[in-house]
C-alpha cells in the first residue's frame, strides 16, 4: 500500500474519532505534562496544523486517553509521511505511542480491525522502506512486539487476567515522622527537602495489580505555615470532584482527615481517583496522596496503603 493510500484509508477508518472533539487535546495534554490543568478543546486553538503538532505532540501524546489518541492518529500518520525531516520529533512520539506495554485504561487494544490494519500498514511502510529512516528500527520493534501475528508482547485476555491476579507483596517504608506499607511494584524517589516550599517529600510510582499506573506521595510541612484545615481546603483544588473531608484515625496522630474524589490531572474521559490523608505529627503535617484508577482490585490495594499510615514522631 502506498503512503497516500495509507493516509486516505486512515482518515476513513478513524473518521468518527477524528471528527469528534477530543476529550483531551494535545495542547491540554502538554499542560498536564507541565503539572497544569488541561485546557478545554477550542476549535481555533486546537486546529491540528503542522505547527500545532510540532508544538504539542512530543510531550503531550503520552497523556492522551484512548479516544483522544485515536482522534489524532490519522493526522499524525499524514504528518509523518509529509514531514520526513520530523523537526519536532512528532513522528518519533507517534511510533513510540504504538509500542507496548499498553497502558491502563488501554489504548492499543481499543482499535477496531480496520484501524489496526492502517497502523500495521504505516509501521510496515516505515520498517521496510526508507521513507523515515530515523524511526525505522522502532517501527520494526513495534511490529514484532504488538502488530504482527503472534506478537511477543501482546497479551491475551487470559494473560492480562493472570497478571492482575498475582498477589501483591509489600514492604515498610520509613520517613522521619511516619511509616507506611508500600507495594514492591512501586519504586521510590528517595527523600527530598524543598526549602523554598517548606516541605519534605518522597514519591513512589509503578503499577498496581499488573497494569494500573499509580503514584504515591508523602509531603511533610510545618503546621505553622499552614494548619490542617487550611491544607485540606487548599488541596481541594487538586480534585475535579470531591466529597467533604472526613475525620479518620491514624495511629500516632491526634487529628487526621481524608479527602476522596476524582483527580484534576488527566483526561475527563479517563478519570483518575485521588485519595489524600492529612495527619498531624507534633508541629508538622503529613500528607499522603495516592493517584490511581477506579477499579475494584486496584482500590483494595490503595486502601491497604492508606490504612497502613502511622505517625512515628511524638504527637
Amino acid at each position: 500500500m502506498s503512503t497516500a493510500a495509507i493516509v486516505t484509508r486512515g482518515f476513513e477508518v478513524f473518521r468518527a474519532d477524528a471528527t469528534a472533539p477530543p476529550p483531551l487535546t494535545l495542547r491540554g495534554a502538554n499542560a498536564v505534562d507541565s503539572y497544569d490543568e488541561p485546557t478545554p478543546f477550542d476549535p481555533a486553538e486546537d486546529e491540528p496544523t503542522d505547527a500545532y503538532l510540532e508544538a504539542f505532540a512530543f510531550w503531550g501524546l503520552g497523556y492522551l486517553d484512548a479516544r483522544s489518541w485515536r482522534h489524532y492518529l490519522p493526522r499524525l500518520i499524514d504528518y509523518a509521511f509529509r514531514r520526513p525531516d520530523d523537526p519536532a520529533m512528532v513522528t518519533e512520539a507517534l511510533v513510540r505511542s504504538l509500542r507496548p506495554p499498553d497502558r491502563y485504561p488501554p489504548r492499543l487494544a481499543t482499535l477496531a480491525a480496520g484501524q489496526e490494519d492502517v497502523v500495521r500498514s504505516f509501521l510496515e511502510q516505515v520498517a521496510l522502506g526508507d521513507v523515515l529512516p530515523h524511526v525505522q528500527d522502532e517501527a520494526q520493534q513495534a511490529l514484532e512486539e504488538w502488530w504482527l501475528p503472534n506478537a511477543r508482547s501482546r497479551p491475551t485476555a487470559a494473560e492480562t487476567a493472570a497478571l492482575r491476579a498475582v498477589p501483591a507483596t509489600y514492604r515498610w517504608v520509613v520517613g522521619d515522622v511516619y511509616r507506611l506499607s508500600m507495594p514492591d511494584t512501586l519504586s521510590g524517589s528517595g527523600a527530598r527537602t524543598i526549602p523554598q516550599e517548606s516541605r519534605r517529600v518522597q514519591t513512589w510510582g509503578g503499577y498496581l495489580c499488573g497494569d494500573a499506573h499509580t503514584v504515591v506521595a508523602v509531603n511533610v510541612t510545618p503546621l505553622a505555615a499552614r494548619s490542617l484545615a487550611e491544607s485540606v481546603r487548599a488541596r481541594t483544588a487538586l480534585f475535579r470532584e470531591t466529597g467533604p473531608p472526613r475525620s479518620i484515625a491514624v495511629p500516632g496522630s491526634p487529628r487526621a482527615q481524608r479527602l476522596d474524589g476524582v483527580s484534576q490531572i488527566g483526561s475527563p474521559a479517563e478519570p483518575q481517583t485521588l485519595a489524600m490523608v492529612f495527619a498531624v505529627a507534633a508541629d508538622e503535617l503529613v500528607t499522603l496522596s495516592i493517584r490511581s484508577w477506579p477499579r475494584d482490585d486496584v482500590s483494595r490495594e490503595v486502601e491497604r496503603i492508606l490504612d497502613s499510615l502511622e505517625i512515628s514522631g511524638e504527637p
